[in-house]
């Protein structure tokens, strides 16, 4: 079954509905304060998207005590938050990929 892409909020409301086992009842009541998620997991406020990303970074960071390299060898399919883990939106990653696989031409001055 395809789960269809959302966007870093949608994702991480879809991570608390999933640690609170689904109750939107316990997301809005919960206490852990130490979560990186916790101000996020709400309904969508004025936060940017670049902060819901960042959070989800940090959230990885904690999930692996700090191992980046474990953040890049995530082998998790089920978490929803596994596309934001690198701390940059999926799409400005595929930008970067495509410009530095095209060919780039050395332009000298008068010719």
């Amino acid at each position: 079954m395809i789960e269809r892409k959302r966007n870093p909020h949608q994702s991480i409301r879809a991570y608390c509905l999933w640690c609170m086992g689904g109750s939107s009842q316990l997301v809005r009541e919960c206490e852990d304060s130490d979560c990186s998620l916790y101000e996020l997991r709400g309904p969508a406020t004025e936060e940017s998207q670049r902060t819901c990303i960042r959070a989800v970074r940090r959230h990885c960071l904690a999930c692996t005590v700090g191992d980046r390299q474990a953040i890049r060898a995530c082998q998790e399919k089920e978490c929803v938050l596994r596309r934001f883990r690198f701390g940059v939106h999926p799409k400005t990653i595929q930008r970067r990929k495509k410009r530095q696989l095209e060919k780039s031409h050395l332009m000298l001055p008068g010719l």
